[in-house]
């Protein structure tokens, strides 16, 4: 048995609970970041006296770095560890923290978000793979899921902290406190975050080295140790350093197409609905304190959204689930732009579209990573998410134009339910996979061949309890 198969047999260990969640908090930073800087605009706007320009810059500087953390540092870890990689990028997000906290002015602020972004880009991605290595074929789904709701909790911290924190410390206040829960995760992740089996398994310099490491993680969660690593592989095909190249080989150019353009799809409907609906729910309802309401609840529901995803994922094939999420998104969306042609919107109706978009994200969230083998992952969850962050710059830029166009909100609404459509559509083809999709030589296996499919596993009722020196399987 590989070492993949040791860590996706059996059950969940507290070690690899405990992982999962050390994972967890590194992505509160996204989800806070997020709606502090949307509270704190009204504030150093006003300070500041910044144009509408200047506060879109504000809005896109930490894309943009996001788009840089994801492309660049993410896929790094598929050299240099999903560890060093993972602990980069969380202290990047503690730096730009603390840098906006300072701000003097605008460009400062600018500086200290685009390396906030930086840093979220890299985390987001690397922290994503570790779970995925880390877990269980039965508790993938519900980890991606609980990993993909701490960006939820993020954003509703933030506003739980900003009706205190901004009222009696200004608005700087939100960047400190932010500081703070930074050097604290950081501090969790230095002490508790291990590094990836899988990743280490790949090592083939200092093998001995790597195999003790590869040993003693394997001995935390209860598994047999291995007698060696795995053969080095042909010359040529070495190992962690790939990127793009990698990814868009004739093995996975299929596979990277259809996550990509679907994961580009939701994150740039995301956004918009992020940085738009607010306004919309105001404009058609003339009550401002119903758009801030769903401005409030949203992340609450994409939380939400994603824990129920990983419930119903212990039960349910992940891919399917996630292709039902998406519908439902779909769905979500068109109501609202029918409701909003009606002037008269039920809450549910946006808050439930933000559960169903939190769902889809902790499916894509277990696909990506799912679909690639060990030496592909970072750079594939990377390469995939920084696209994603592209789309989510011109999502919300987009549809200012259409409306300067003569598009209502309604119209905007029913186009995106399209949008969401399509992307549910992408993911079908998509089949998961948990091992290398290789044969001894080198080739991918084609046909009934290619069956190391999570879905597959699921339904192979087995229980294997593993420990050191014994194993027995019930």
């Amino acid at each position: 048995m590989d070492v993949e198969s040791r860590i996706r047999d059996g059950r969940m260990t507290r070690f690899q609970a405990l992982t999962v969640f050390v994972c967890m908090l590194t992505v509160i930073s996204d989800g806070y970041d997020i709606l502090a800087v949307s509270l704190a605009i009204p504030y150093f706007s006003g300070d500041w006296n910044l144009q509408p320009s200047d506060i879109g810059y504000v809005v896109s500087a930490s894309t943009a770095g996001m788009v840089v953390g994801a492309l660049v540092l993410a896929p790094m870890g598929d050299r240099f560890g999903r560890r060093l990689m993972g602990l980069v990028g969380q202290a990047l997000v503690t730096v730009g923290m603390f840098l906006a906290w300072l701000a003097p002015g605008l460009e400062t602020l600018l500086g200290a978000r685009f390396i906030t972004g930086i840093g979220i880009g890299a985390v987001t991605a690397v922290m994503g793979v570790i779970v995925a290595e880390f877990s269980t074929t039965k508790w993938l789904g519900f980890n991606m899921a609980a990993y993909s709701a701490g960006t939820g909790l993020g954003g509703f911290l933030a506003g739980v902290i900003a009706a205190t924190a901004i009222p009696m410390l200004g608005w700087k206040s939100m960047f400190l406190i932010g500081t703070i829960i930074n050097v604290v995760i950081l501090l969790i992740c230095v002490i508790g975050l291990p590094e990836s089996i899988q990743f280490l398994s790949t090592r083939f310099q200092k093998r001995s080295r790597s195999l003790e490491k590869v040993n003693r993680l394997l001995a935390r969660m209860g598994r047999e140790p291995i007698a060696d690593l795995p053969a080095s592989p042909p010359p040529g095909k070495t190992s962690p350093r790939v990127g793009l190249r990698e990814l868009v080989s004739p093995k996975v150019l299929r596979i990277t197409l259809l996550l990509a353009a679907s994961y580009c799809l939701i994150q740039g409907w995301f956004y918009f609905n992020l940085g738009w609906t607010p306004q919309l729910i105001t404009t058609a309802t003339s009550d401002p304190a119903l758009g801030t309401l769903f401005g409030t609840l949203a992340p609450l529901g994409g939380m939400i959204g994603g824990l129920l995803y990983g419930f119903i994922s212990l039960k349910i094939a992940n891919k399917p689930l996630t292709v039902t999420a998406l519908f439902v998104t779909a769905l979500g969306a068109g109501l609202l732009g029918y409701f909003l042609s009606q002037q008269d919107i039920p809450l549910f109706i946006p808050l439930g579209m933000a559960i169903g978009y939190g769902a889809a994200l902790g499916g894509m969230y277990t696909l990506i990573p799912a679909s690639y083998p060990t030496r592909m992952r970072a750079s594939a969850f990377g390469w995939i998410s920084g696209l994603g962050r592209i789309a989510a710059t011109v999502g919300p830029i987009l549809a200012g134009y259409l409306m300067e166009g003569g598009w209502t909100g309604s119209a905007l609404f029913l186009g995106s339910a399209v949008i969401l459509a399509v992307a549910a559509a992408l993911v079908i083809p998509v089949r998961p996979r948990y091992e290398d999709p290789q044969d001894d030589d080198g080739t991918e296996p084609t046909g009934s061949d290619h069956v190391a499919n999570a879905d597959a596993d699921r339904d192979a009722d087995v229980d294997v309890d593993v420990v050191p020196g014994t194993s027995s399987v019930r």
